[in-house]
C-alpha cells in the first residue's frame, strides 16, 4: 500500500499552526551554552487533495526537536525547523525548496508526494534529504535521500510475502489515481507475486473522492481474490472496505506503512481479517524503550496528535527521522570546530552501520555516493480487533527477487 493519507480532521487549524512555527531554542539544560542553531527544513503536503493525514508527521517531528533543545541540542546547537506546506502541489514545492535551501538549512525532511520536483536542487546544492513521512523511489536512485525506514523497491514483495502466509493466492490492487508512486508499484506487484508462485488477479485505479467502491469490490471478488490491497487515503479505505463487505467479499486485507491508524481496528473487513507491515517500529508497540521514550516526548510536546483517529505509523516515521538526523551529526563530529556543515552531516551519515536507531527504525546502512534502500519491514496484523505482531518484533529483511523491479 503505497504512502497516501488524507482523512477529516477536527484539529487541523492547531497542528497547521504548530507544523508552520519555527522551533525557538528553549531553556533547559545546556540553554546558556548554546553554540549556536542549525536549520531543517520540512517540506510536506499538510493541505490539498492528499494531504490532511500528512499533518501529524510536522508536530511530531517538532516535538523531537524540542526535547533534543531542552536538553542542550545536539553538540550544543539547537534545532530550528522550518515547516513547510507544498499544498500537493509540484510547483509550490519546488518554491518551498528553493527558499529553505536559501534559509541555510543543513536537511530536508521529506514529507511530501512531489519530491521529484526539487530532487536535482537538493543534489546540486548538496542538501542531504534525510527521512521524512513520504514514502517515494528517490530514495532507490538518488544517493542524497537517505530513508529512516523501509523503501518502496520491497512494498510489492512484503505485500506478495504476507498473502503467501496467509494462504491467498490471488492478489487485487487497488491504486491511487492522485500520485505518481501509486501506478508506480503495479508492475512491480505483477512481477513479484509471479516470481513467487502467486497471481494479480484484478487491478483498477481509484480516487478518493469516489462515492462508493462496490463495483470494484464485486470485480475483484468475481476475479477470486482472496488477497487485496488498497492504496489510497486512509479515509477512502476505510470506506472501500465497507463497501466490499456490503457486497458479501471479505479477502485479506493488506494494511502497512502510514496508512496504518487506529481507525482500522473498528473498519468493516479489516478489523479481523488483515496483514502487512510497517516501515518502522509499529507505533503500537509501546512497550520498547525506543517507544516509551517516544510517547513521553509527544505527549510533553505535541499531545495534540494522540487524539486524531488517524493517528499512527505517520507520526514515528517522522520522529524516527529526527533521530537519524541527530545520530547522523554527532557520529559525524558536525559542530565540533565550528557551525554545522552539510559535509559533516553526510560524513556521519555514511558512518552508520546496520543502526536501528535505539531500536525504533530497521538496520540503517548509508554508503557515499550511492542510492541506499531499505530492505527490511516489521510484521503486523489484527486480530479480533488489536493490532499484532504476528511473525515476532524483530525487523524482517529480505531483497526483491531478481528482474522484479
Amino acid at each position: 500500500m503505497s504512502r497516501i493519507r488524507m482523512a477529516a480532521s477536527g484539529f487541523v487549524v492547531a497542528m497547521l499552526l504548530m507544523a508552520m512555527a519555527l522551533v525557538v531554542p528553549s531553556g533547559g539544560a545546556g540553554a546558556a551554552t548554546s553554540k549556536g542553531s542549525i536549520n531543517v527544513g520540512i517540506i510536506c503536503s499538510c493541505t490539498g487533495p492528499l494531504g490532511a493525514n500528512y499533518q501529524v508527521g510536522p508536530p511530531a517531528y517538532l516535538a523531537w526537536a524540542k526535547s533534543v533543545n531542552a536538553a542542550g541540542g545536539i553538540n550544543g546547537y539547537k534545532v530550528n525547523v522550518i515547516s513547510k506546506d507544498d499544498q500537493g502541489n509540484i510547483g509550490v514545492s519546488l518554491a518551498e525548496a528553493k527558499a529553505l535551501i536559501s534559509q541555510h538549512v543543513v536537511a530536508i525532511v521529506d514529507d511530501t508526494n512531489d519530491d521529484t520536483a526539487w530532487a536535482s536542487l537538493v543534489q546540486s546544492a548538496h542538501v542531504p534529504v534525510i527521512g521524512g513521512g513520504a514514502v517515494s523511489s528517490l530514495p532507490l536512485t538518488s544517493a542524497d535521500f537517505f530513508s529512516a525506514e523501509t523503501t518502496e523497491d520491497v512494498f510489492a514483495l512484503a505485500q506478495v510475502v504476507s498473502a503467501k502466509k496467509v494462504g491467498a493466492t490471488k492478489i487485487g490492487d487497488l491504486y491511487c489515481a492522485e500520485a505518481p508512486a501509486c501506478s508506480e508499484i503495479v508492475p512491480i506487484l505483477q512481477n513479484t507475486a509471479k516470481a513467487l508462485g502467486l497471481t494479480v488477479a484484478y487491478v483498477k485505479e481509484i480516487t478518493a473522492s469516489q462515492p462508493t467502491y462496490a463495483a470494484e469490490c464485486l470485480a475483484a471478488k468475481d476475479a477470486g481474490v482472496d488477497y487485496l490491497g488498497i492504496g489510497e487515503s486512509a479515509g477512502a479505505v476505510e470506506t472501500a472496505m465497507t463497501d466490499c463487505v456490503q457486497q458479501g467479499f471479505t479477502p485479506w486485507v493488506s494494511i502497512g506503512d502510514g496508512g496504518v491508524s487506529n481507525s482500522l481496528l473498528t473498519t468493516p473487513g479489516i478489523d479481523t481479517k488483515s496483514i502487512g507491515y510497517e516501515t518502522d517500529v509499529p507505533y503500537f508497540l509501546t512497550n520498547t524503550p525506543g517507544m516509551k521514550t517516544y510517547l513521553k516526548v509527544v505527549r510533553k510536546y505535541a499531545p495534540q496528535i494522540l487524539k486524531s483517529p488517524n493517528y499512527g505509523e505517520e507520526a514515528v516515521a517522522m520522529y524516527v527521522s529526527g533521530l537519524l538526523l541527530g545520530t547522523a551529526v554527532k557520529v559525524g563530529t558536525a559542530g565540533k570546530s565550528g557551525p554545522v556543515t552539510t559535509a559533516e552531516i553526510y560524513k556521519g551519515l555514511y558512518s552508520l552501520n546496520k543502526n536501528t536507531l535505539g531500536g525504533m527504525a530497521p538496520p540503517l546502512t548509508f554508503k557515499a555516493g550511492k542510492p541506499n534502500p531499505v530492505d527490511c519491514w516489521y510484521w503486523i496484523g489484527i486480530h479480533n480487533h488489536k493490532f499484532t505482531t504476528p511473525y515476532g518484533t524483530a525487523p524482517f529483511c529480505e531483497s526483491p527477487p531478481p528482474g522484479t523491479l
